[in-house]
């Protein structure tokens, strides 16, 4: 009985230990030329739950073969960034992170592929690496340079004076 629980244990672990390493085996493929991406992406939670480089580019052997020669399979322009990110990140509440950002201002330009640049998932979030907060409100300010009187003001509910902290984080309207 013993013997049957072990295996009922190890062969899972061995199954998923085995994927996770396959997943990570095209890592050192792309650090050859991609060394500081690859760095940046390691720190990513993506990279700790075993998403591959593929997920986003595809296989790219004729990047691969050609040492970088031609470009990768795909490169998400940024109008196809959200529909890219949204097939994993649906979020928790009525609405899915995508039909939220679909219904905002920032999403419809970029949807709609408007000449008006606007931040799509990759913009706040970072593609290779997550952006610490204060990163990501710079990135607001280069567009929102003139803010509104009530957004120097101090946050009724938070602390720090924070974008966030009055505009939701996917459809930036104001709570």
């Amino acid at each position: 009985m013993a013997c049957r629980l072990q295996l009922f244990v190890l062969v899972p672990a061995v199954l998923i230990l085995t994927l996770l390493l396959e997943a990570s085996a095209e890592l050192p493929v792309c650090v050859a030329c991609h060394n500081a991406t690859v760095e940046e992406f390691l720190t990513h939670p993506h990279a700790e739950q075993g998403i591959e480089c593929s997920v986003c580019h595809g296989e790219s052997l004729q990047h691969v073969n050609t040492d970088g020669g031609s470009e990768p399979d795909r490169i998400a322009a940024p109008h196809e960034v959200p529909t890219l990110c949204g097939a994993c990140h649906v979020g928790e509440g009525v609405d899915s992170i995508l039909t939220e950002y679909s219904m905002s201002q920032h999403g419809k330009l970029v949807l709609e592929q408007s000449r008006t640049r606007a931040p799509n998932c990759g913009t706040c979030h970072g593609v290779h690496q997550l952006r610490e907060w204060k990163a990501i409100e710079i990135r607001c300010q280069r567009c929102h340079t003139a803010l509104p009187a009530e957004c120097s003001q101090p946050p009724l509910r938070t602390a720090v004076v924070s974008c966030a902290g009055c505009h939701t984080p996917h459809s930036f309207f104001s709570e």
